[in-house]
């Protein structure tokens, strides 16, 4: 799928949002995706949690914050748990976030896990140049 999207790619801007946990990370995506909105451009939310050693899941709690963006069309938040990835994203983000710029998300926010210092992976491609 990817491959067939991949010439309609490369109009979105990838923004990376990292680190520690608590810091506030999803609120400053949230609030980013407020003012975007009100500009009427179509936005896109890639947020990766943790997985959990044992069960492979995720609490997925990053979604809780952006609530208010839920039901506008505008916006497409995706969750995403690590599952033993390392970087400070999942496996999938890159695919995901090139789905999301052949679909016309003028501004893709990527929320990395909140882990450390170790979360370099979003630096290979967070984007602001089109």
């Amino acid at each position: 799928v990817v491959a067939e999207l991949y010439p309609e790619t490369g109009k979105a801007y990838a923004i990376g949002v990292t680190g520690p946990p608590g810091v506030g990370k999803s609120t400053l995506i949230g609030a980013l995706v407020r003012h975007v909105r009100g500009q009427g451009r179509e936005v896109g939310v890639i947020s990766v949690d943790p997985s959990s050693p044992f069960s492979q899941g995720a609490l997925l709690g990053d979604r809780i914050r952006l609530a208010d963006h839920f039901l506008d069309p505008g916006v497409f938040i995706r969750s995403m748990g690590t599952r033993g990835h390392q970087g400070g994203l999942a496996e999938a983000t890159l695919q995901t976030l090139l789905v999301l710029d052949a679909a016309g998300k003028e501004l893709v926010f990527l929320e990395t896990v909140g882990a450390g210092q170790g979360e370099v992976e979003v630096i290979g491609i967070a984007r602001s140049r089109r």
